[in-house]
Order: C-alpha cells, then structure tokens, then sequence
C-alpha cells in the first residue's frame, strides 16, 4: 500500500493546567516513519492519541491524504495501532486475533490475508496458537499482524517495544522497521527509548513541553542539535566550562565549531559528547582517571580535571593503558557543540 501524507497543523490540548499540546505542528510524508521522542509529559503519546482519534485536541486539525478527518471518530479514520500493552484476545488463535478486524470491516478472504500477515511477521507457523502460549514478542508480532491486515492509510506504534527485554525488543525493532519499509505505510512511533527511536526512523521528533524541538534525520538531531535541551536529552553530554572567541567556543584549549551562532560570551558552558574526547596517558597531563566502565566493544572513562568531571568513550581495547589515578590530557574532536542554556533556534 503506497503511503498517504498527514499533517497535524497547530494542535493544542490542555489538561488543567498542563499544556499536552502548544501549538504542535507535524508534517509526515507518504511512506515515512517518524519517531516521537521525549521525557514524560512532552506530549508525544497525545499527539499520537489525537491522531488516532482516541483525544480530542482542544483546536488545530488533523489532515491525512488531503482530508480533515479532524471531527472523525477513531473507527472512521482507518489507522492500525499497536500498543505498548499487547491487547490480544485470549480466547483467539493468533490467526483469529489478525482475522478480527478484517472481519468487523467486512472483508472477504480473511484467512488468507490474516495467514499472509502471519507470514510477514515471522511467525506463520504459530497461527494455531493462542496468546498464553506465545512469548511476549510473538505476541507483539500478532499484533502488529493484526494492526497491518487491515492495510491502515496510517500504522501507529505507541512504545510497541517498552514491555519486552533488551535482545528481543532489538530484533522485533529491526523487523518492524523492515515490514514498515516494504509495506509503505506512513507510521507514527512513539517511544521512550532514545536507541529505539535513532534506529528505526527517517525523522526523529524530540518534543518538550507540547512543542517540537527539532524534527530531523536521525544522524542530524545527533550530531547536530538545534538546542541545548535536543543536545541533552539524546544521549549523553558533558557540560564543559568554554569561552566565546571567533566565532567557536574554546574548550580546554581546543576551538569547537557551534551548532547555531550565539551572541553569548564570552564564559558559557558547552556540551561535549563523550565520543568526541579521547583520553591519554600523559605524566604532564591536567587531568586524572578516575573510573573505567566496560560497555563492550567500547568503554567510558571517567577524567578528573581540576573541579570538573569528563565523560569519555573510548575503545576497550585501550582500557589496560587507563587505569584508575593515570594522569591524563584529553583532546576534543572539533565536532560542532551546542551550549547549555541555549533557546531553540
């Protein structure tokens, strides 16, 4: 199913005092994936509820293929969701749970587009059986199964992996990203999860407080961070003492290009990504090792400068030649930085 345009355009919805939506807008082009990311109360899984017709915003418009479908109740806007709460019938088969919606729309060859969505998920072999006797990711997979039978103008995933372990919400992650990819359908992934949400989107929404903070490929809203607060959330940032000087800031005598370009100056605080600090040994060296974690193929080193602590992360393999109390310097990649305190631009 080729996918449809949808746009929400200036979308507002209080609750009291609590402003879900300030004026959100958010455009998704046909056959894109975008992912909502945030802290708790951003915003994200109300705008995903509005769009489903599942809440109703206070004012603003949901457009989907050119439509307002804004006053449509939920069962009129043909979307397929799947919850964080696998929401499967127990007293069904997974076939029966994917044949479910076919048949309240009154389609023909149920079974076989049910067993064909089986098939698609992975698990076409366990069709006969019911939910208690499936894992929880097989059961997830019915469920998406069952939210994509229906061929949805709009697939929407709201923290569809949050209830799962780390392997298996890894592999299903990669499966859905590659069923979204070769059924087409235009998807709304709302999640927690910052990993999740780099890995399986075209644009990564970072929302805060009803508003989107940047909307952007995944490798731009990492490297390149329209604001401190998009900086601090997706992953991890030192805050590091730097100063203002042609243009960049200077940060433990190393200029940094910026992100956007201030007028701040000249002592501001900058926000380096671990991956962009390499540690080492040095006798001379201003600095002091204080911990090393091992992550694997990579490690994160804990640097003593003075009064300021440093994260960095670097290769295990040179964990041996870091240990505790080794004197150190640390040499900053010029990656662009965002400085901590910034406005959206």
């Amino acid at each position: 199913m080729t996918g449809v345009a949808v746009h929400l355009n200036d979308l507002r919805r209080s609750f009291g005092a609590l402003h879900a939506l300030d004026g959100l807008d958010l455009s998704l082009v046909p056959g894109e994936l975008i992912a909502l990311l945030g802290p708790s109360g951003c915003g994200k899984t109300t705008a995903l509820r509005v769009l489903a017709g599942l809440e109703d915003a206070d004012s603003g418009r949901v457009l989907v293929d050119g439509k307002d479908i804004t006053g449509l109740p939920a069962n009129r806007r043909d979307m397929g969701m799947v919850f964080q709460a696998y929401s499967l019938f127990p007293h069904l088969t997974a076939l029966q749970n994917v044949e479910f919606g076919l048949k309240l729309r009154g389609r023909k060859a149920t079974t076989t587009r049910a067993n064909e969505m089986l098939e698609l998920v992975g698990i076409g072999a366990f069709a006969a059986r019911y939910a208690n006797q499936l894992s929880g990711g097989q059961q997830q997979r019915v469920a998406l199964a069952r939210a994509l039978a229906i061929q949805p103008k709009v697939l929407l995933l709201d923290e569809p992996l949050s209830a799962l372990d780390a392997k298996v919400r890894v592999q299903l992650r990669d499966e859905i990203r590659r069923i979204q990819t070769e059924v087409g359908t235009t998807t709304l992934f709302v999640t927690h999860d910052q990993e999740e949400a780099l890995a399986v989107a075209d644009r990564v929404g970072v929302m805060r407080a009803g508003r989107l903070e940047q909307l952007a490929p995944p490798a731009e809203v990492y490297l390149q961070p329209a604001t401190a607060f998009v900086a601090d959330f997706v992953g991890l940032s030192n805050r590091l003492p730097g100063r203002i000087e042609d243009g960049g800031v200077t940060v433990f005598g190393t200029r940094l290009p910026l992100v956007t370009p201030t007028t701040r100056g000249p002592e501001v605080t900058a926000l380096v990504r671990p991956e962009s600090v390499d540690v080492v040994p040095d006798p001379d060296g201003t600095g002091r090792v204080l911990t090393t974690s091992f992550l694997g193929p990579t490690s994160r080193v804990t640097v003593e400068v003075g009064e300021t602590l440093v994260l960095a992360q670097i290769a295990s393999g040179r964990v041996g030649e870091l240990a505790a109390g080794t004197p150190v310097r640390l040499e900053l990649r010029p990656v662009p930085v965002a400085l901590d305190g910034d406005a959206a631009s």
